[in-house]
């Protein structure tokens, strides 16, 4: 077999409309062009709300991919999967990965033959490849960056000003194989995190480095918007020793407030939120703002993590942050909103932080820690992942997600 089926988006052209929906098209099979790129084989893919966005042809995505050098490209940036193959510089970087992330009490995930400190040792076996395909599951992180620049000298190569997205970009993962930089990979052992939530731990890191950036131990946090970030966010953020949690949501349309209730703030109380408010009803948010304010003596949450990307969400978010407190946003709204800087961030003394990506790979190995201690079966086991099906189903999926049904979505090349 040569070719392999892909869920695929067309360039959107300059002066032409870009059309909603994804194709679904026969693509040759990829292969290794470069000495330090693997290919994968897929497991199991994910939809992340950017591909929503792709397949609804958001504006500020249409700008971001008339850049792109093909005609289409093959979406997806969440996956698991296994290696299958590896350049000969890319075997050396793999070395180097297993021994850093597993030469520290980390074996008990490998084989004794996988267990070398030596590099050149691992590198050299001839069936070292083989392997690491039977013992290990694999992603990674699909910000490529340049190395170069001045953030990614800083090591700050989440905002790499030359940052490629795979599956936005270049080809992505909602196929059956595709191929990334070796120094891009995360390995994990068989039996470390479960591989459907390996297949969109990408999504789980942007949460993180939220949380990470809230610096939410001993804090009292509103969690704005409980869809599949907000509800990671409240997850990680009772992980990291957050005191108090305020999570808020809307019903709309068929999306109920019964159907809310049952959903989404029966997972975020689950995960550690010990208020939940639909804000779309009057006395909701006035219960919210006031609930805030009564228990911090009218000081207002110390962190606001903004997950929602509604302007809305924003006003409640200057409403009930304290001075001197610090708003990390990741939602993406559209459009423009009118922002007194004076009176509600100035003079209160409020930092806003704009979040993006992961951190490579501080927030990789935060998640490690986090989903090793139980967070990743409780995830399983909570039924965070909504819907499983077949990825010429994709549009089965998008559906979902708009009509609130779902939340994390794999999808099976």
């Amino acid at each position: 077999m040569s070719t392999m089926k892909a869920v695929t988006k067309p360039r959107p052209l300059p002066g032409k409309e870009w059309k909603k929906g994804f194709e679904l098209s026969e693509r040759p099979i990829p292969e290794i062009k470069k000495p330090t790129d693997v290919k994968f084989k897929v497991t199991a893919a994910a939809i992340c709300g950017t591909d929503v966005g792709i397949h609804n042809s958001k504006d500020s995505l249409r700008d971001s991919m008339q850049g792109i050098d093909y005609d289409s490209v093959i979406v997806g940036h969440e996956f698991c999967g296994k290696i299958v193959e590896a350049g000969k510089e890319a075997r050396h970087v793999l070395a180097e990965k297993l021994v850093n992330t597993f030469g520290n009490g980390g074996e008990t995930y490998l084989p004794e033959k996988l267990q070398s400190t030596s590099v050149s040792a691992l590198s050299s076996m001839p069936d070292f490849i083989d392997l690491i395909q039977e013992h290990l599951y694999a992603t990674a992180e699909m910000h490529v960056t340049c190395g170069t620049c001045v953030q990614c000298r800083r090591n700050d190569k989440h905002v790499c000003k030359n940052t490629i997205i795979k599956g936005i970009h270049e080809d992505g993962s909602f196929t059956s194989y595709l191929t990334v930089p070796a120094e891009n990979v995360v390995l994990f052992g068989n039996n470390e995190i479960p591989p459907d939530i390996i297949a969109f731990m990408d999504a789980i890191g942007n949460a993180t480095h939220t949380v990470e950036a809230a610096d939410v131990k001993g804090k009292r946090v509103a969690v704005l918007g409980c869809g599949v970030q907000g509800l990671m966010a409240i997850a990680v953020a009772n992980y990291a020793g957050a005191e108090k949690i305020y999570a808020t949501d809307v019903s709309h349309g068929m999306f109920t407030a019964e159907k809310l209730e049952q959903s989404r703030f029966r997972l975020a109380r689950e995960y550690g939120a010990d208020y939940t408010f639909n804000v779309a009803v009057d006395n909701e948010k006035e219960r919210f703002y006031s609930t805030v304010l009564d228990e911090t003596e009218g000081a207002g949450v110390d962190a606001v993590l903004e997950m929602s990307g509604n302007y809305k969400a924003y006003e409640d978010a200057f409403r009930i942050v304290r001075m001197g407190g610090m708003m990390a946003l990741l939602g993406i709204p559209g459009g423009k909103m009118v922002v007194d800087f004076s009176k509600d961030i100035i003079f209160k003394g409020v930092t806003v932080h704009g979040v993006i990506g992961r951190r490579v790979f501080e927030t990789w190995d935060m998640m490690r820690k986090i989903l090793r201690s139980g967070l990743a079966q409780k995830f399983v086991d909570t039924g965070f992942i909504t819907h499983d099906i077949e990825l010429q189903d994709v549009e089965k999926g998008i559906n979902a997600l708009a009509d609130g049904e779902g939340l994390k979505i794999l999808l099976r090349p």
